[in-house]
């Protein structure tokens, strides 16, 4: 298990401010698809069902290897694991800028998924970590507040290309000049890193429990759980961002994919007034996890049911609710980050968080083409029904939890 972090605060910020601008581009390149989503399925070049054929492909090994080699990111120096996603990125990137059609694209996808694997895991564990102690729930943070930036990023993009296919080629270069950057910058870091027991001993060993096996610790505390929970919340999550443009245009015949788009980054940024309001729900509910983020839940549940009235009521009430069900499920997914980082004292933070990610995407493997499908068959109030039960199940298994999690912050003094 690496042990190293840094207590030279100015390569502590470069570090961070370096690998948070590389997981802005990184996101938005994963979710190019659903940003043109609404675009190819209006120019008849791809249907619902294959464009989320395709997202979900790439979560189905980026999964896989995120659940089961989690520990990957506790035993491997994470800069490894990133130029692995980045040079493989930019290559298949490329690959589908010059060869954009289905089935090219479809293997191609898939392909980047295992590629991609390990940069959030790393990046998880460089931020709540190896960054200097004063720097490291401020990291946590922004690189949980990150997504919502970057797919707001991946819908306003594709507004400025003049082929949604462009975006590719875009990312294939930057990607290729920030892992040439990562080989440069994270080396100079880490030869500043020290060793937990060589520095002052007034900065505690953050893994002192780190004997308990991981199979322990999260039983222990509930997370096996919890980790439906969490998928489903991710699910919840992705599903409206991806698909609000297309159920808005779809719905009223004045909506564009444009102005789809336009109306979709209003949602998906309404996550960061989710997040902003972290802070007063830890306080209201005396910064415990489980009770916060099984608020998020409950609170989601009236605004999901408001939105089975869409093509009923103004579309602008529409994206008003959608909006905050964005917040409320963006709030509890800082709060998830949160609950990662308390996992740092036994060595398992990277861990929980890869299992974590692990498991959103195999809920977003669902999401993508399991909901697409049932929308292409059923219509879209299907869908919306489904997504209610799933918040409603999300409250109900946070709220199951909470006495178990109560007892295992007591006996770590977490």
């Amino acid at each position: 298990m690496n042990k190293k972090h840094l207590l030279d605060t100015r390569t502590s910020i470069t570090l961070f401010v370096y690998i948070w601008i590389l997981y802005i581009i990184v996101y938005v390149t994963k979710n190019c698809f659903s940003g043109a989503m609404a675009s190819i399925v209006n120019e008849g070049i791809m249907t619902k069902s294959q464009t989320g054929l395709i997202t979900a492909m790439f979560y189905v090994p980026y999964g896989i290897f995120q659940t089961f080699c989690g520990n990957l990111s506790d035993r491997v120096r994470p800069d490894r694991l990133m130029l692995m996603g980045l040079f493989g990125t930019a290559i298949t990137s490329l690959i589908i800028y010059i060869f954009p059609n289905y089935y090219t694209i479809l293997i191609v996808w898939t392909l980047t998924g295992f590629l991609q694997f390990g940069i959030w895991p790393a990046l998880f564990k460089i931020a709540s970590s190896q960054l200097a102690p004063e720097h490291r729930a401020r990291g946590v943070y922004v690189l949980s507040i990150t997504p919502t930036i970057s797919i707001a990023l991946a819908f306003i993009t594709p507004l400025f290309m003049k082929k949604w296919q462009d975006m590719f080629l875009v990312s294939s270069i930057l990607m290729l000049l920030f892992a040439i950057g990562l080989m440069i910058i994270y080396p100079h870091a880490e030869r500043k890193m020290v060793l937990y027991e060589d520095c002052d001993k007034a900065t505690p060993d953050p893994s002192p429990a780190s004997d308990i096996s991981s199979t322990g610790i999260f039983k222990k505390c509930g997370f096996y759980i919890l980790l439906p929970a969490l998928v489903l919340r991710a699910i919840l999550e992705i599903a409206i961002k991806s698909f609000s443009a297309t159920l808005l245009m779809e719905s009223y015949s004045s909506i564009t994919p444009a102005i789809g788009n336009i109306l979709n980054v209003v949602i998906i940024l309404s996550g960061l007034i989710g997040m902003f309001s972290v802070k007063f729900i830890y306080k209201k509910f005396n910064y415990d996890d489980m009770k916060s983020m099984c608020a998020t839940f409950v609170a989601a549940i009236p605004f999901m049911l408001l939105t089975l009235l869409v093509g009923k009521i103004s579309a602008v009430l529409i994206v008003i609710f959608l909006s905050v069900t964005i917040a409320l499920l963006s709030a509890g997914g800082l709060i998830v980050s949160y609950y990662s980082v308390k996992f740092a004292r036994f060595g398992k933070n990277g861990e929980l968080a890869s299992i974590t990610n692990g498991g959103a995407a195999f809920g977003i493997v669902i999401q993508s083409y399991g909901l697409s499908v049932i929308a292409d068959v059923f219509g879209w109030i299907s869908v919306l029904w489904i997504m209610i039960a799933l918040v409603a199940i999300s409250a109900l298994l946070t709220f199951l939890i909470i006495p178990k999690w109560k007892k295992f912050v007591r006996e770590y003094d977490l």
